[in-house]
């Protein structure tokens, strides 16, 4: 039977104190193409040693906020690295829970001052946002000319979250050949070189799928950009008696809109699986990894990963995986 085994290791801000253990309670992670930032919850046993002190008995973590935090998973000691980020905050009732951001956390606390762009194309927009961050950003789509833009937000991640709300883009970080950069577009990045197999009665736990022919889906996107001066620019793709899909997003050139609405489209309208799989912690998967999948039915083919759910502890270790478009049969 294998052995559940893991390493933490949390470095101090300063950097000056760093804390290493082979062991825990609890551990759920969530990485999601949908969401700003992935997340990482850690529960410690009770009878936790922090410096020959014992938390639990009236005595806080050692741990704060902003302190560096690597989590390696997995069986009979070789272990992956599953989460790197920053401590968000400590809950020191027992057992200590440990509530952990990815590097989304680093530009939720970098902040911005007011500026206006005259002409300004996404890549340049980005790039101003992670001036002095020490972070790169890789373009998921092509790059698109935003017009006229007034950064109004506090921080750099209220501006991302504002980019998602104003234009439809999404932002998050991912990390590509060891190293974190954000990834920003309408799409799912397809730079992933790692797929991997899940197959039922080998390594899938459970399924929850249901499988959809192209015939069989009408689907209509309705996409608008309201410009500057209040005037709209709007066109649909699609199935005309199709269930409708709309996307509204400000000063966007045409060209850009239908760029959008086709990804949109596509997104929605593939012949393939939709829905979920809970597999064993091996063989790793990150959000947007490809997956090969032979389902209980019969049906094969590959997916992107758009949301994954890790859980270690007392219950094992599984990833809950829930299926993004498809990339080929």
């Amino acid at each position: 039977m294998l052995e559940l085994t893991c390493d933490i290791t949390i470095t101090s801000a300063d950097q000056k104190n760093k804390w290493q253990f082979g062991f825990l309670h609890e551990c759920v992670i969530v990485e999601d193409t949908d969401t700003l930032t992935d997340t990482c919850t850690i529960e410690l046993p009770k009878k936790t040693k922090w410096e020959r002190r014992a938390v639990g008995a009236g005595e806080d973590a050692p741990i704060k906020r902003g302190d560096a935090i690597l989590v390696k998973l997995g069986y009979d000691g070789e272990l992956k690295e599953r989460f790197n980020g920053f401590v968000r905050s400590v809950d020191n009732k027992t057992p200590v829970k440990i509530i952990c951001e990815d590097s989304m956390f680093k530009l939720k606390i970098t902040t911005l001052k007011p500026k206006a762009f005259k002409n300004v194309k996404l890549s340049e927009l980005i790039e101003y946002l992670l001036t002095g961050t020490n972070f790169k950003a890789k373009l998921i789509d092509k790059d698109v000319e935003l017009g006229y833009y007034r950064i109004t937000k506090n921080t750099v991640a209220e501006e991302l979250n504002q980019l998602k709300k104003e234009y439809a883009l999404k932002s998050h970080f991912r990390s590509y050949e060891g190293e974190q950069f954000l990834y920003v577009g309408f799409t799912y990045p397809f730079d992933s070189v790692n797929t991997q197999k899940f197959i039922t009665g080998k390594n899938i736990v459970a399924e929850d799928f249901e499988y959809k022919r192209k015939d069989d889906l009408k689907v209509k996107v309705k996409a608008t950009s309201v410009q500057k001066n209040n005037s709209k620019i709007e066109l649909t793709v699609g199935d005309e008696d199709g269930e409708q899909v709309e996307i509204k997003v400000m000063s966007v050139d045409r060209a850009t809109l239908l760029h959008m609405a086709e990804a949109a489209l596509a997104a929605a309208k593939y012949e393939g699986l939709r829905g979920r799989l809970t597999t064993f912690g091996e063989p790793l998967l990150t959000k947007t990894d490809k997956c090969y999948i032979e389902s209980a039915d019969g049906n094969k083919g590959t997916y992107l990963s758009k949301k994954i759910e890790i859980t270690f502890g007392q219950n094992g270790y599984r990833q809950i995986i829930d299926l993004g478009q498809i990339v080929s049969k």
